[in-house]
């Protein structure tokens, strides 16, 4: 990463961090909206997006703004942690065996005009939905395309707080989540290694 990008990056962080910890008059923290805000446009280096996301295949595009939010509420259970993992190894076997779906896989969605472009919103998701053998293989592990998508950022955004689930920004679940990480740690390392980190 770039002297300039690691400077932006802290003043998107210092930014987040003091949106978060301000309330309203009524005293209600802000959170989930700011975050989606700026997780949506960070530049965080990852290759499928700018908002980190877990299991290798979910791209998070500016028009997923809604999923972003919504991965601020969104709770890691055991049953919606284990479906994720079991969907994430099926991908990843498939993208083994079938090069159709690893190229598909593999597209860059973006919204800059290289790649597949970006023309309607949730379209990070709307693609994974498009493709049936992508769609039928999450599906088949007991999540819908839409929490799959959901849960693979709200994964990565508690990732980040795994050290510190106290320092989390006070979102409903980021805390929590992140707690749970803790707690499945080899869990976790598995989801690693299926992506390649």
């Amino acid at each position: 990463m770039s002297h300039s990008r690691s400077i932006t990056a802290l003043a998107i962080v210092a930014t987040l961090l003091a949106a978060c910890s301000k309330g309203d008059s009524a005293g209600t923290p802000k959170g989930s909206k700011e975050i989606a805000a700026v997780a949506s446009t960070a530049d965080t280096g990852n290759p499928l997006g700018a908002t980190p996301a877990a299991g290798g295949v979910v791209a998070v595009t500016p028009t997923d703004a809604k999923s972003v939010t919504r991965a601020t509420e969104y709770k890691l259970t055991e049953d919606n942690f284990t479906k994720f993992i079991a969907a994430t190894d099926s991908l990843a076997a498939i993208r083994k065996r079938d090069p159709a779906t690893a190229a598909f896989l593999d597209q860059q969605i973006t919204d800059n005009g290289s790649g597949t472009a970006v023309s309607a919103n949730n379209a990070g998701r709307v693609h994974l939905e498009n493709n049936p053998v992508v769609s039928g293989a999450i599906t088949a592990a007991g999540l819908s395309v839409r929490d799959y998508f959901v849960a693979a950022i709200a994964i990565a955004q508690a990732e980040r707080f795994m050290g510190n689930p106290k320092a989390a920004p006070p979102t409903p679940t980021l805390g929590p989540n992140a707690a749970f990480l803790n707690a499945h740690k080899a869990q976790l390392q598995h989801l690693h290694q299926v992506q390649g980190k």
